[in-house]
C-alpha cells in the first residue's frame, strides 16, 4: 500500500472518530445543558456582581468578628459565663447557635466560591461566546468532510 493510501486510511479513521465523538460523549444532550447553564450564569458572573459579592464577604467577616465579641460581652452583662450564654442561645435560638458554630466554615466556603468566581469572570465571558448548542455538529461536519475526501482518495485509482 502506498504512503498516500496509508495517509488516506488514517484520515478516514480520524474522520470516523470525529463523527462518533458527539455520540460517545453524549454531546447532543450535554451541549444544550451546557448552553442553558451558561445562560443561567450570565447575570451572575459579571465583574460588578463579583465585586458586590466580595463586599458581602467583607460584611460577613465583620459580622463574624462582631458575634465573636458580642457573645462574651452579653454574657458579662447578664452575669453569665460565655459557655452559659452559648448554652442559653443554643436552647432558645438553635438556628443562631448553629449559624455561629458554622460561621468559620461558611466564611471559608463562601470566600472560596467568590474567589473562584473572581478568577474566572473573564474565562466565563469567553466561554459564553461558544456556540454550545451546535458544537456536536462541528465534529460531525468536520468528520464527514474528512471521510468523503479520504474515501475519494482511496477509491480513485493511483496514476502510474
Amino acid at each position: 500500500m502506498s504512503s498516500s493510501k496509508v495517509l488516506s486510511v488514517i484520515i478516514l479513521i480520524v474522520g470516523l472518530g470525529l463523527i462518533a465523538a458527539p455520540f460517545g460523549y453524549k454531546m447532543f444532550d450535554r451541549a444544550p445543558a451546557g448552553a442553558d447553564m451558561m445562560k443561567a450564569f450570565e447575570p451572575v458572573l459579571t465583574k460588578p456582581n463579583v465585586t458586590r459579592f466580595q463586599g458581602y464577604m467583607r460584611t460577613f467577616a465583620g459580622m463574624q468578628d462582631g458575634i465573636n465579641k458580642m457573645i462574651p460581652a452579653l454574657a458579662k452583662q447578664m452575669n453569665m459565663t460565655t459557655d452559659q450564654m452559648n448554652q442559653m442561645i443554643g436552647q432558645q435560638f438553635p438556628g443562631i447557635a448553629n449559624g455561629v458554630k458554622q460561621m468559620n466554615k461558611m466564611g471559608k466556603d463562601f470566600n472560596t466560591v467568590v474567589t473562584v468566581m473572581h478568577q474566572n469572570v473573564d474565562n466565563f465571558q469567553k466561554a459564553d461566546q461558544l456556540p454550545m448548542r451546535t458544537m456536536p455538529w462541528f465534529f460531525i461536519i468536520a468528520g464527514g468532510v474528512l471521510v468523503v475526501l479520504s474515501g475519494a482518495q482511496l477509491l480513485i485509482p493511483a496514476k502510474k
